[in-house]
């Protein structure tokens, strides 16, 4: 009896022990965390001042995360105003993380990115890039305030203006559907809103802001057939003012609007072309039309 007295006191004791990795293992892996924040290179910020974006070209990058083994290879992507270049491919690919590299977040392993024919995407003025380019990126953040301030973002503009722009755009009659239309609270504090409505909202804000450079990573993923349809035809609308980079799984929605596909797959571009070109071959994007 007395040695199960002291088994049962014990018990206890080596549960407690047991559970400790568990906080350990969340502070290691914290603190790897913290390490890699730390780590990261503050962002070049001077070079070249640009005021438009004609093109952008991406010839033999290759890129890894640190520590990994080489994500993709030799990507050779032409991208001009006035078209709609696409990329397709399997979750994990890579797509996004180019979209990134666009963005001057991650620094690639080879090759160039070259901007109008002429500037080495490095070498140019960080603030004056980032002026040109509008993103709609996977995780669109919605915050407290009403439609308004989600587009505007801080910017001050007259309410004549903004539904002007929406109106212009299209975006009104969606917008109008919501309780209080344009003044309906948002975010934590507001209605809850579907993931396709968040992605309308997403297009209508950085829309507003007019970009010579659109990229677009999965931004109709969400949308019903006739809001993709909407955002698609806008799109084709705004192109011949603005070079769109179209990063996409949903392939039947490139058929008509994309200029250039690409297809990334392997950890390279296996192929491109438009609709007609890519379908006389077997690859990612053919397949998924002969399904």
């Amino acid at each position: 009896m007395a040695i199960l007295g002291i088994v049962g006191s014990l018990l206890p004791s080596i549960a407690n022990l047991a559970l400790i990795s568990i906080p350990i293992n969340e502070a290691k892996i914290a603190f790897n965390r913290m390490f890699e924040f730390t780590s990261i290179e503050k962002e070049k910020e001077e070079g070249v001042s640009i005021d438009e974006i004609k093109s952008v070209s991406l010839t033999n990058l290759s890129f890894r995360f640190a520590g990994r083994s080489e994500l993709f290879s030799n990507v050779n992507i032409k991208i001009e105003k006035g078209k709609l270049t696409a990329i397709v491919g399997e979750s994990g690919s890579g797509k996004s993380t180019i979209g990134q590299i666009l963005q001057r977040f991650y620094n690639f392993e080879k090759g160039t990115i070259t901007v109008n024919n002429k500037y080495q995407l490095s070498k140019i003025e960080l603030q004056s890039y980032r002026k040109l380019i509008g993103v709609v990126p996977q995780g669109i953040i919605i915050f407290n305030g009403n439609v308004i301030d989600n587009i505007l973002l801080g910017a001050t503009e007259t309410t004549e203006n903004i539904i002007s722009f929406l109106t212009e755009y299209g975006f009104e009659a969606y917008f109008n559907q919501l309780p209080q239309g344009l003044a309906t609270i948002v975010g934590e504090e507001g209605i809850n809103l579907s993931w396709g409505q968040k992605q309308i909202i997403a297009l209508a804000r950085v829309l507003y802001k007019k970009p010579q450079f659109l990229i677009l990573d999965e931004a109709t993923s969400a949308m019903d057939r006739n809001t993709e349809n909407f955002s698609m035809a806008l799109l084709d609308k705004i192109k011949p003012n603005c070079a769109i980079f179209f990063i996409s799984h949903r392939l039947n929605t490139l058929k008509k609007i994309a200029d250039t596909i690409y297809v990334l797959e392997n950890g390279t571009l296996s192929t491109t072309g438009n609709h007609e070109e890519l379908m006389e071959t077997t690859n990612f994007y053919s397949e998924y039309w002969q399904d």
